[in-house]
């Protein structure tokens, strides 16, 4: 269907160690994707401008140090990650995602940092974290007119709650981590804004999107075997909000995965989770909801590095619902470090419509995409 991005970025880091025990870290972006001039900017809408003409922003920008010989602290924009999957979130919640244009890169280039204090204490071979998240950060979805926007108007604005150190709207998050020999797990508790808005009258009676606070209880664990990682994560989430019901949800994630590295220079892996709502009523099966009791996705990634490892190729199909009813993509890509400067990246995404609302009629959205990057 034509051009749909020609986006030239620049991306900085500083990284500066201050002694031994002290660094830190200020990272940022900046793009212009010169598309919209070419194809005639009136023919998209301004929410389509405003959120992929340009872009400037700070990424990762934090201070690390130790307090002592077993208590460290982190404060700033940061990234953290939970869980064991590197396809499907179920424990992973503190970093919202950038969704604007879907399936076309790996979950660990999608998470958008926030801002948190973060106090990391090590004892007997294990790390408790506890985590104050000052900054409340939403998941950039599409914007209304774009290809991946499911409806045929916007939605109501988000009504923000205040930020910085109020402590009305500030998160929480605990996580115990543990690795021994062969294996690892990871206990995690969370209360935080769920990046999935729900529509709810504000205090004057106008139709806004809101956020939930949710509960959170989960945790991970790895297994290594020979060729073999077999991985699993479950969380209990309490307090989620849909559209068309007033009432808070409680809902059960699990997944389970195996990886298989026995082949040469390959690696396969397969990872399947179920959503399952508890307190499930028919209300939230009609639009826009569309959500069912049980939710399945699963993702397929196969890897094969060839030429001293400078070309890889990655095949990746994420499949949503058992059947693909909701929805799925599969994605081949080819990369390959041309110097040790250079990096070439091509491929081609491939979407299937489905029941999922951020998968409805998107079948006609498949891209064809190169990027070069140069590396200073």
């Amino acid at each position: 269907h034509g051009l749909s991005r020609l986006r030239t970025k620049l991306a900085l880091e500083l990284d500066a160690k201050f002694s031994e025990s002290w660094q830190a870290r200020v990272a940022g972006h900046g793009f212009y994707d010169f598309a919209y001039r070419i194809q005639g900017r009136n023919e998209f809408t301004q929410e389509v401008l405003d959120e992929n003409e340009n872009e400037l922003e700070f990424d990762e920008v934090w201070l690390l140090g130790s307090i002592s010989d077993r208590l460290d602290l982190k404060a700033g924009r940061q990234i953290v990650v939970w869980g064991k999957s590197d396809n499907i979130r179920v424990t992973d919640v503190l970093n919202p995602l950038d969704l604007r244009e879907p399936g076309l890169t790996d979950l660990e280039n999608l998470r958008l940092p926030v801002t948190m204090t973060k106090l990391d204490y090590f004892i007997w071979g294990l790390n408790l974290s506890a985590m104050v998240i000052h900054e409340i950060r939403y998941n950039k979805d599409p914007a209304f007119g774009s290809d991946f926007f499911p409806a045929a108007q916007p939605l109501p604005t988000i009504e923000m709650p205040d930020t910085g150190f109020d402590i009305d709207n500030t998160q929480f998050a605990l996580a115990l981590h543990g690795i021994f020999h062969g294996w690892d797990a990871s206990l995690y508790s969370a209360y935080f804004y769920d990046d999935t808005p729900h529509i709810a009258d504000d205090s004057s009676g106008i139709q806004k999107l809101k956020h939930a606070r949710v509960k959170m209880l989960g945790g991970a664990f790895n297994i290594a075997m020979s060729n073999w990682l077999l991985k699993t994560e479950a969380a209990y989430f309490d307090g989620i909000r849909f559209f068309n019901s007033g009432q808070d949800f409680k809902r059960i994630d699990a997944l389970v995965g195996a990886e298989y590295s026995g082949f040469t220079d390959t690696t396969l892996s397969f990872e399947i989770a179920d959503r399952h709502i508890l307190n499930f009523n028919s209300q939230i099966e009609e639009s826009p909801d569309f959500t069912e009791e049980d939710r399945w996705v699963s993702a397929l990634r196969l890897t094969r590095t060839y030429l001293n490892e400078t070309l890889t190729l990655t095949v990746l199909a994420q499949t949503f619902g058992l059947t693909a009813d909701d929805g799925a993509f599969q994605r081949f890509t080819a990369e390959y470090d041309l110097t040790d400067a250079i990096e070439l990246t091509g491929g081609v995404v491939f979407y299937k419509s489905g029941d999922l609302p951020r998968f409805r009629n998107v079948g006609e959205n498949d891209r064809l995409y190169l990027e070069i990057r140069y590396n200073f």
